[in-house]
């Protein structure tokens, strides 16, 4: 009789929601965890691009640093310097077909790049040595490629002597009138880089797009451009010691690479 009585007073009442309340709890907690998922889902794909955009930055500065190399040895010349940069982007696209089969892959994926920003994939700026630099320091009789004999070119060797022979010219502190630069300067080869670099998903491209419209540092005309087509452009410096003489090579060489600056 007693243990009835313990058994009635420790049962614990159960009581059901009503069916209604039931499916509202469900139907939240799938909301909740559909939310929850979109967001690891958005974080991982920031950190896909994070990552896709850091490793070609690198690739980009590596081939920029080849084609400044390239340039510094080859008396600037547009299209040596523009042969060795892609030479120097091939390892991404290395198959086992060699080294024509990553070209051809690097050439298309450089053509679609081209046609979804609708400008050249890549360009390069020579900043440096200038129209202003040669008209300071431009010789004579220099040991040259027979298509630069008629070029306007500035001696590499023996700059110390150079740059004392324009101070004792009257030059201050052995700087060019137009150029503002010394000879040690003028001799320095200096490439801006501007490289397309496409998302790999449709939401970062998306957002590139909407960033376009903020204001902020724009870049010039191009970059404006690339934002608004949803690519990114990015933007490497580099300057290197020329190691032979520089000659003052007409634009329209190589369609990427010349001395304007807003050339898309």
């Amino acid at each position: 009789m007693m243990a009835g009585k313990l058994a009635g007073i420790m049962r614990i009442p159960t009581h059901r929601p009503p069916l209604h309340l039931a499916r509202r709890q469900r139907g939240a907690a799938l909301a909740e965890s559909a939310a929850a998922l979109g967001v690891v889902l958005l974080m991982g794909l920031a950190a896909m691009e994070a990552m896709h955009w850091q490793l070609m930055r690198q690739l980009a500065y590596a081939a920029l640093t080849e084609a400044a190399r390239a340039g510094a040895t080859g008396h600037a010349h547009p299209s040596v310097i523009a042969q060795a940069f892609e030479a120097a982007l091939l390892p991404r696209y290395a198959s086992p077909g060699g080294t024509d089969e990553a070209m051809q892959t690097l050439r298309s994926a450089l053509a679609r790049t081209a046609a979804s920003a609708g400008m050249a994939p890549w360009r390069i700026v020579v900043a440096r040595p200038g129209a202003q630099a040669y008209a300071d320091f431009a010789q004579r009789d220099l040991k040259l490629p027979a298509a630069a004999a008629a070029l306007p070119a500035m001696r590499n060797e023996y700059q110390a002597e150079q740059h004392a022979g324009n101070i004792a010219r009257g030059l201050p502190d052995g700087k060019g009138p137009r150029s503002g630069l010394t000879i040690f300067q003028a001799n320095t080869l200096q490439l801006r880089l501007r490289y397309l670099l496409e998302p790999l998903s449709p939401p970062a491209r998306l957002l590139l797009q909407a960033l376009a419209g903020l204001p902020g540092p724009d870049g010039g005309l191009c970059a404006r451009r690339a934002w608004a087509a949803g690519v990114l452009p990015l933007r490497i410096e580099l300057t290197m010691d020329m190691q032979s003489h520089p000659v003052l090579w007409p634009d329209g060489l190589h369609s990427q690479v010349g001395t304007t600056e807003d050339a898309c």
